[in-house]
């Protein structure tokens, strides 16, 4: 976690010297079920499937208030990147925007070629991305997709009385470096690709299972076989129940408690959306 989250200031360090450029299954329903029972079937499976938990107690989200840096293209298009994730904010009853002047901790990065980016970034700062479990430095270094993604969390006690209900214990999410291959990228609509920034920036996604990401999510994007250009615009209404969920759960629950509270919120949501 330390080197995580001291590797996002290195990183925009090293850029400034730079050119810009349970087993979950696979996600394969598209419309929510009308049946409740089946429907938090779904949503469970969904939970299981998009959520980063390994290695930790409970679910992670932002605590404090979100400051955007975006590097790598034209400041003309920022405005696009920049408004969806505050739709996304918006969506997830999340905290709010800081102010200008913030410490930035979502970071956004632009390169021509993302596995070069990562690679000159290894060997400049190795003990970074060495502290990474195993299975993120494969999907940092050879990823076979247009955006990888990696976080940094902090635990924090709560103040509250442990007890079989609280566990006096929460994870904030601290920090998100998201790096977009322009090349792998290319035919997307730009205001896709932010999209898919927005609900990777609030949440710990598993970038591991991005190949089990289906239509349902905007996070399956980049597995549909249609063209390009008619990539979904915005968040699924899986998407937004999930946000919805993880945010306005109690932070402080044992994983196990939380997982069944998100997917029974999500389908809540779904049925009411």
């Amino acid at each position: 976690m330390r080197y995580a989250f001291r590797g996002t200031a290195l990183l925009f360090l090293f850029l400034g010297n730079t050119a810009p450029d349970q087993t979950p299954t696979d996600i394969v329903v598209t419309a929510p079920a009308l049946a409740p029972k089946e429907l938090k079937k779904q949503t469970l499976n969904f939970v299981r499937t998009v959520s980063d938990t390994a290695e930790q107690i409970q679910f992670s989200r932002r605590d404090d208030p979100f400051c955007v840096k975006i590097v790598g293209i034209d400041i003309a298009y920022h405005d696009v990147i920049r408004k969806k994730i505050r739709e996304t904010a918006k969506v997830a009853r999340a905290p709010k925007e800081a102010p200008e002047g913030c410490r930035p901790n979502i970071h956004v990065v632009f390169s021509n070629d993302g596995n070069a980016l990562m690679a000159a970034f290894k060997r400049k700062y190795p003990a970074i991305i060495n502290a990474q479990p195993l299975g993120k430095i494969d999907e940092l270094m050879q990823s076979k997709k247009p955006v990888r993604w990696w976080y940094a969390t902090e635990g924090r006690r709560t103040g509250n009385v442990a007890s079989l209900i609280s566990t006096n214990f929460e994870i904030d999410l601290t920090s998100t470096v998201i790096i977009v291959d322009i090349n792998q990228s290319n035919g997307y609509p730009l205001e896709s690709v932010a999209s898919y920034i927005s609900m990777v920036a609030f949440a710990q996604i598993n970038g591991a299972t991005q190949d089990a990401f289906s239509s349902s999510s905007i996070l399956g994007m980049f597995n549909d076989t249609k063209p390009r250009i008619a990539a979904l615009r915005n968040l699924t209404v899986w998407d937004r129940a999930y946000l919805n969920a993880l945010y306005n759960m109690p932070a402080d629950r044992p994983i196990w408690q939380q997982r069944k509270r998100l997917s029974g919120a999500m389908a809540k949501y779904i049925q009411e959306n």
